[in-house]
């Protein structure tokens, strides 16, 4: 998960500059990712066409990472979650 999460945050580092030199606003990661995951990677027309490509790359990259982080928090609590409640049910009644 920290992998992935260092990974996704060099994505966001490049879309940030790239939308920086753009003059475009960037949402906090979350909301990024919420708009990305619903509607798919979409590349601005206002991005310039040199940095087009590594835009288009950045998103595509950060969506995965993304995704991974979300799989790894969700499968971490759901393995504590059956593990407290296994220490729970060995309790004699």
């Amino acid at each position: 998960m920290v992998g992935l999460g260092v990974h996704g945050y060099t994505a966001f580092a490049t879309i940030d500059g790239i939308n920086g030199r753009s003059k475009l606003d960037t949402p906090n990661p979350v909301v990024l990712f919420q708009d990305l995951a619903t509607n798919g990677p979409r590349v601005p027309a206002t991005v310039e066409a040199s940095s087009r490509n590594t835009y288009g790359r950045a998103l595509s990259q950060f969506v995965l990472d993304g995704t991974g982080l979300c799989l790894g928090f969700t499968l971490a609590f759901a393995g504590l979650f059956i593990r407290a409640n296994q220490h729970v049910s060995r309790q004699p009644a």
